[in-house]
């Protein structure tokens, strides 16, 4: 068995509520190493939920009762608290806590990490998970909207956790420290997701630049960049499509994702800093 060495250190997730997703599964990955987890998510409103659904040409109350995958059940999946979440890490006798809130807001970004601090105490580690995707972000489709949110919460709230960790960890001269962003596979070109595919873009870009600026502090800074994983987006028929484009033949599941994230929070990475770690199953090597 793997020692990482983080037994008893505080980790920060963002968005983890979807039980099917990589936030819940990172959130599990440290629970199981004995670590203490907050977690925070945001849930979609159930009429956002219904009208993207719709969009898709299904009914919100069958999708409700389903568990097909697809972009419909993805949808419903970010209906739900982290109740579920929860439930499964103090199951196998992890602590974990969770708080609901909006990223979009700057002012939430000292409030979240004064809970953490009041719960659990310094935060050690930060996973920047949370994510804005619209639908159908095409250059005929985009609005002024689609950006704002998308970059609000990808790009602006993840600078700002990441300045308030950094803040906390000088004034605490505390000497070790790890920061990991979620990037995405295409992040270079993502036709069709013009916002979100740029948004994952700057976010290496700037992991580059902090990991330069923060590694005297003994903090390191890296992004893992997930091929397709299955969260419950990618229905059956896409899969079929998909596989056949991965060299090791099969989609990603949220414990690959989380694995590598354990790599990096732990001492054994310790020298690996502003690297982006693409977890795809070989799919760029096309």
């Amino acid at each position: 068995m793997v020692d990482y060495n983080i037994n008893n250190k505080v980790v920060l997730i963002t968005g983890a509520n979807n039980p099917l997703g990589i936030g819940a599964a990172v959130a599990r990955a440290f629970a199981k190493e004995g670590v203490k987890v907050f977690i925070t998510y945001y849930r979609t409103s159930i009429e956002d939920a219904k009208r993207l659904i719709t969009q898709r040409g299904m009914n919100y109350e069958e999708v409700k009762a389903t568990s097909d995958l697809g972009m419909p059940l993805y949808h419903f999946l970010h209906t739900k608290d982290a109740q579920e979440v929860i439930d499964s890490i103090k199951k196998e006798g992890g602590i974990v806590e969770a708080w609901e809130t909006d990223l979009i807001n700057p002012n939430n970004v000292p409030i979240l990490f004064n809970k953490v601090e009041s719960i659990f105490g310094t935060v050690d580690i930060l996973i920047n998970n949370a994510a804005v995707c619209r639908n159908n972000d095409s250059i005929d489709t985009i609005t002024a909207e689609d950006i704002e949110k998308t970059y609000s919460v990808n790009v602006e709230a993840a600078i700002l956790l990441i300045s308030e960790f950094v803040q906390r960890h000088k004034k605490q001269k505390k000497k070790w420290g790890r920061i990991i962003n979620l990037s995405t596979g295409p992040s270079q070109c993502f036709a069709g997701q013009i916002s979100y595919g740029s948004s994952k873009a700057a976010i290496e870009a700037f992991t580059r630049s902090i990991a330069f600026e923060v590694g005297p502090l003994g903090i390191t800074v890296n992004t893992v960049a997930p091929g397709a994983t299955q969260t419950g987006y990618i229905p059956a028929k896409d899969e079929k499509e998909l596989i056949p484009t991965i060299p090791l033949r099969r989609l990603g599941l949220p414990e690959d994702i989380a694995n590598a994230i354990l790599f990096l929070a732990s001492d054994k990475s310790s020298w690996a800093t502003g690297q982006i770690i693409r977890v795809n199953g070989g799919r760029d090597l096309y």
